[in-house]
């Protein structure tokens, strides 16, 4: 994982396939969550410097995609530290997948 200072110069951003999920978190224990859901190795994400945004999908070299894949992103807010809230998105994980 990397840490990066949000500023509006975010060259240091890691992306491809050096990213990861992207945890924006404050001093207060508030945190952000934005990060593949699922097929983990066939998703990422990248930086567009020009027009400040950050897009997720499937990875740029992939050819073709099987009939039937599916990928899921998730965006997920807590107030309760970054520890407790990649806790919670492991459990609604294993809850989602359970039935």
């Amino acid at each position: 994982m990397f840490a990066v200072r949000w500023t509006k110069d975010l060259s240091e951003l890691h992306a491809g396939l050096d990213a990861g999920p992207l945890l924006i978190f404050d001093k207060s224990g508030s945190v952000l969550v934005i990060s593949a859901f699922d097929n983990f190795m066939a998703a990422s994400y990248e930086h567009d410097v020009h027009n400040s945004a950050v897009n997720w999908g499937i990875m740029g070299k992939v050819n073709s995609i099987p009939k039937g894949f599916q990928y899921s992103t998730v965006m997920y807010y807590g107030a309760s530290g970054i520890n407790k809230v990649i806790c919670c998105l492991c459990i609604m994980k294993i809850n989602i997948f359970r039935f």
